[in-house]
């Protein structure tokens, strides 16, 4: 028998700023989204309502936590914003804001560190020193899950 759905509570609330989902676009979207509500607190005296609803259980459900999600933008060490930019607009045939494109590739290496400070796993080389572009498997962590690749 298929599951039903019967006849859930509905619940109306209203919010300053709702966030969708729970992969981490949108957990770093509730991240960086406290600067604005610190401002706007500090600046004005404004409590923003904020809040992140998802479907099922952030923690461990979901592309990121089951290791599905990669990482294809980090630029490190051995690349500039620039290389990143001309990769994009190379991909896309040309039909890109590069300023945007530099933007991205010019900020994307903070988050990927915050996400590390964090407690996610993210391995860029093994034990042996070997980058792993994605296509390769990694070993699953104590928990069973995934690092982030």
């Amino acid at each position: 028998m298929a599951g039903e759905f019967g006849n859930p509570e509905v619940v109306q609330e209203d919010v300053d700023i709702l966030l969708i989902g729970g992969g981490m676009a949108c957990c770093g979207a509730g991240y960086e989204v406290m600067r604005w509500a610190d401002a706007a607190k500090a600046e004005m005296g404004i409590d923003l309502k904020i809040k992140l609803v998802d479907k099922a259980a952030m923690d461990r459900s979901g592309a990121v936590a089951q290791g599905l999600s990669a990482i294809n933008t980090y630029i490190g060490s051995e690349q500039d914003p620039a290389d990143y930019a001309r990769m994009v607009s190379n991909d896309l045939m040309g039909i890109t804001r590069d300023d945007l494109a530099y933007d991205l590739g010019r900020n994307v290496d903070d988050s990927v560190h915050l996400f590390e400070e964090w407690g996610l796993p993210i391995w860029k080389t093994d034990e042996n020193g070997e980058r792993h572009d994605g296509a390769q498997g990694l070993p699953a962590l104590k928990d069973g899950g995934k690092p982030v690749r």
